[in-house]
């Protein structure tokens, strides 16, 4: 027979043992199901496709609060949103001398915003380069905050809708800043990225490999660009 003294002893390590176990564990499940559970992560991503380069971001409370005209997205998961000159961004025909106008000349621009429900996976397939972004709560707000500073407001002080497609789930809307050849989508972004506190100078950022080669380094390349 186990002595009475050594019996109690083997039940208070079993009882230490017990209680490191379930604390450990709990610690360890929780971390799997969200790995930022212990920290306010948030999550954006930059693509870019050919001539687009966007911001895609959560449609939730934080978004549509600051961002007025995500209202019209309530029903997506998330919105790409990008810049560009209000002419060419617009013609989904958009020819050369086009073009040319919209880098030569200081012109209008409007704010493209895109709803999508797809999962990233399908922006990745199509994307030139798609880079992960973690951003802290108040980076996040500030990027927010930029963002929807870029809308021209009206009268309502409503966003102005120039025009829209597929049953609005693309939208464009007036937007305060002059597009041109110093001034292009890619440096929108890194003034973006910028006034949300990264270590990002939209200074001759014009094209979209010299933005990417300016944020690959600060988060996590999901796609390259070759």
């Amino acid at each position: 027979m186990i002595p009475s003294k050594c019996r109690l002893l083997i039940i208070f390590l079993n009882l230490i043992l017990s209680v490191s176990f379930c604390c450990t564990g709990r610690e360890n499940t929780e971390s799997l199901i969200n790995p930022n559970s212990q920290s306010d992560i948030h999550s954006i991503y930059i693509v870019n496709n050919y001539m687009h380069t966007g911001i895609i971001i959560p449609v939730e409370n934080e978004s549509i609060h600051v961002i007025s005209s995500l209202k019209y997205f309530r029903d997506y998961n998330f919105i790409d949103i990008g810049w560009g000159e209000e002419k060419f961004y617009q013609d989904p025909n958009n020819n050369i001398c086009m073009g040319a106008r919209a880098i030569l000349l200081p012109n209008t621009s409007v704010i493209r915003i895109e709803g999508c429900s797809a999962a990233m996976e399908n922006f990745i397939l199509w994307s030139d380069f798609t880079v992960r972004l973690s951003l802290t709560t108040e980076q996040y707000m500030k990027l927010l905050d930029f963002i929807g500073k870029s809308f021209i407001k009206g009268s309502d002080d409503e966003s102005v809708i120039t025009s829209s497609r597929h049953s609005g789930e693309i939208i464009f809307f007036k937007s305060v800043y002059r597009y041109h050849l110093f001034n292009t989508c890619n440096t929108w972004v890194a003034k973006a990225l910028q006034k949300a506190g990264l270590d990002v100078s939209p200074t001759f950022i014009i094209t979209a490999r010299q933005l990417y080669n300016k944020i690959k380094d600060q988060g996590t390349v999901i796609k390259p660009l070759k």
